[in-house]
């Protein structure tokens, strides 16, 4: 297991990094995600304010433990292989191996699979995280990586997760699932899909009880996105 404390870096061994490889994204602030020569991945997080959670629990550390628990889960993620803070910078870096595959909207949007089999994929794939108590608010299609050949299905970026011991409430999922209407990117392959197709492929893949069940659906026709039956805006 990947040790959580970060090892310290120098300010010049962070230039010398970020000379070396190719910028993937920056903002105003500087480097966001670098790509070393051997294709490694370097995700940079900076903190922005002097008080803040991220102060007793840095977000480069919640992507480590993540990626831990992720993996003691059974669900495929990123390696991660270092984990670095340089204090003058106050930028902590993670060092990973790249989940091999495309984004599932990749995925869609060149048709490199059967639509309806990936999408059928995905809708199983949530059931399962959600039944391993697994909350990713940042869920999106995005964030979803299709493996080449096999075709499993592996989560990135994944700073931003709660694991609870047991399946995940109604309320939960059904939050969980308006985090997927917020981008209209994956919009279009959904209304072709269906979204109530969708989530009845999930509701057979998640086993709940007939009371969740009943609950779930009821969240589901009452929720202000309109996620079931079927309403996604264009």
């Amino acid at each position: 297991m990947l040790c959580l404390r970060p090892r310290r870096l120098e300010p010049a061994d962070y230039r010398t990094l970020v000379d070396c490889s190719k910028i993937i994204e920056r903002d105003g602030f500087g480097e966001k995600v670098l790509q070393t020569p051997d294709g490694l991945m370097v995700k940079i997080f900076r903190r922005k304010r002097l008080l803040t959670t991220a102060t007793v629990f840095p977000y480069a550390l919640r992507f480590v433990r993540n990626v831990t628990l992720l993996s003691e889960r059974g669900v495929a993620t990123v390696e991660v292989l270092d984990y670095a803070y340089c204090p003058p910078l106050r930028k902590h870096l993670v060092i990973y191996r790249p989940l091999p595959g495309m984004t599932v909207r990749q995925a869609l949007q060149c048709r490199a699979c059967d639509p309806a089999e990936l999408l059928t994929a995905v809708s199983r794939f949530v059931a399962d995280l959600h039944r391993k108590g697994i909350y990713f608010r940042s869920l999106h299609f995005g964030n979803i990586i299709v493996s080449p050949g096999e075709g499993q299905l592996g989560l990135i970026d994944v700073a931003d997760m709660t694991f609870r011991r047991w399946s995940l409430g109604s309320r939960l999922r059904e939050r969980n699932f308006r985090h997927m209407l917020r981008y209209h990117e994956d919009t279009a392959s959904m209304r072709e899909f269906g979204w109530s197709r969708f989530i009845e492929l999930y509701l057979e893949a998640a086993h709940l009880s007939p009371r969740a069940h009943r609950m779930l659906v009821k969240l589901f026709e009452n929720s202000p996105n309109g996620l079931f039956p079927e309403q996604i805006s264009p």
